[in-house]
């Protein structure tokens, strides 16, 4: 068992549960309140030590945010299919090796033999005819059951071929929010190390976007209207966005566009091609026929320092964007205003 806690224990970690989603401001619902007592808890460290350091970096703990949570750390399923599909991948990459080796040896083998038929057709023996028949039955014989052999590993590299996709296809689905189609979190930390780990002083621009009033729009026409809006506003950001660049979904109507190797001022510029794009957007209501509020976005736009670490980097990103969001409506920012 997880737990062993007495009635009042359990009851003590259920009340400071409760005082943690009411100090953020969070609603009670099971996913928030479990993340929550398991961080009182403690028996997490992995949980703990990431909601320990968002909030040293003084990070909104929104649904978004506790979902995510509960996501890598709770449910344990998603960390056993991630093991699962490493040991299939695995197992496909012996397969497939397995596969090439051995139809190379077959056909070295049958050149082999070839060769040694000959030489034995023109060497002296009492009966060479009869030795060469034999030999030649014994080779068509294993002929026809290597070319067999050969065609079952042929086909079996051809099936692990389609299942490698199929896994890829499966890591890619993991790293994709499912409403926008643009990046998720895990994705993003995982690029992210890969960047730094390439170059600890990799320069990288951030561009955080959030959508003006997004959550009085949906109290007024609903969250399946909001929706499709995000939606839409989501592949207008990832039109800016180079086949380098990394554009995320960082949260409810929060977006994050990650982009290496660019300056501050080439940062801002995108930032601007991308609020006068959304800004462009007209959308109108499917069963009113009625034309829907103009969308806005505020914009934040940092760079990244290497002597801060990650969590450090977007609490400072989203300084970046309360500021430009205190400036009104439709505004661009850089962390030089801070």
């Amino acid at each position: 068992m997880m737990y062993q806690d007495s009635i009042d224990q359990a009851s003590e970690k259920a009340a400071l549960a409760m005082a943690f989603l009411q100090r953020h401001r969070l609603a009670a619902h099971p996913v928030n309140f479990t993340v929550a007592y398991e961080y009182i808890s403690g028996v997490h460290a992995a949980l703990c030590q990431t909601i320990e350091q968002k909030l040293t970096a003084r990070i909104v703990f929104d649904d978004f945010v506790m979902a995510e949570l509960y996501s890598n750390f709770i449910v344990t399923t998603s960390k056993e299919n991630e093991q699962l599909v490493n040991r299939v991948n695995q197992i496909v990459t012996k397969l497939s090796g397995t596969a090439d080796l051995a139809s190379e040896a077959i056909n070295e083998y049958l050149e082999v033999l070839d060769q040694g038929l000959q030489v034995l057709n023109s060497g002296a023996a009492e009966d060479p005819a009869a030795i060469l028949t034999l030999m030649i039955n014994a080779t068509v014989e294993l002929r026809g059951s290597q070319e067999k052999l050969r065609d079952q590993l042929q086909h079996s590299a051809e099936q692990s071929h389609l299942l490698r996709a199929e896994l890829d296809q499966l890591k890619k689905s993991r790293q994709v929010d499912a409403l926008t189609g643009l990046y998720n979190r895990l994705a993003m930390q995982e690029y992210v190390d890969d960047w730094l780990t390439q170059d600890p002083h990799r320069r990288i621009a951030a561009i955080a976007v959030d959508l003006d009033h997004f959550r009085q729009f949906n109290q007024d026409y609903g969250m399946a209207i909001g929706d499709v809006i995000l939606s839409k506003v989501a592949k207008k950001i990832s039109a800016y966005v180079q086949e380098s660049g990394l554009p995320v979904r960082a949260g409810g109507e929060e977006f994050l566009i990650l982009l290496p190797d660019v300056d501050l001022r080439t940062a801002s510029e995108i930032a601007e091609q991308v609020r006068r794009g959304v800004e462009k957007l007209r959308f109108v209501s499917s069963r009113s026929k009625k034309a829907l509020p103009k969308i806005t976005i505020s914009l934040g736009v940092t760079l990244y320092q290497t002597d801060e670490n990650w969590h450090q980097f977007l609490a400072r990103t989203s300084q970046v964007l309360t500021v430009a969001k205190k400036r009104g409506r439709n505004q661009v920012a850089t962390e030089a205003m801070l």
